[in-house]
Order: structure tokens, then sequence, then C-alpha cells
């Protein structure tokens, strides 16, 4: 059984993405001192999945 390269791109962009949102939380909480929860959290979710997909369609096709 094969897997979609769009879902193996799709799961390569939120492995890469997740790094990236959870350091930016951790930024905003250590230099505001504030929740990020909800208004940062909720934003970045929304970003998060936009930029999973601009990752896995623009990504360079791995085999076939």
């Amino acid at each position: 059984m094969r897997t979609d390269p769009l879902l193996k791109e799709v799961i390569m962009a939120a492995l890469a993405l997740t790094p990236v949102g959870i350091a930016i939380g951790v930024l905003y909480r250590w230099e505001t001192g504030l929740s990020p929860w909800p208004g940062l959290v909720l934003g970045m979710v929304c970003g998060f999945g936009f930029g999973i997909a601009i990752l896995a369609l623009t990504s360079p096709r791995r085999g076939h």
C-alpha cells in the first residue's frame, strides 16, 4: 500500500511548523508574561492550517 505523496507532504509540513508554533507561544509568554490563549493560539492554528497547505502544495514532488 502506497501513501499519497500529497499526504506525505502535509505530514512533513506539519512537522516543520509545529516547533515554530510552540516557539512563538513560549516566546510570547516569556516576553509579555501573559497567556497566549486564546488570541495568539487561535490565530496560530488558523495560520498553521494555511501554512501547511502552502508548504504541501508548493513543495517539490519526491518520487511517484
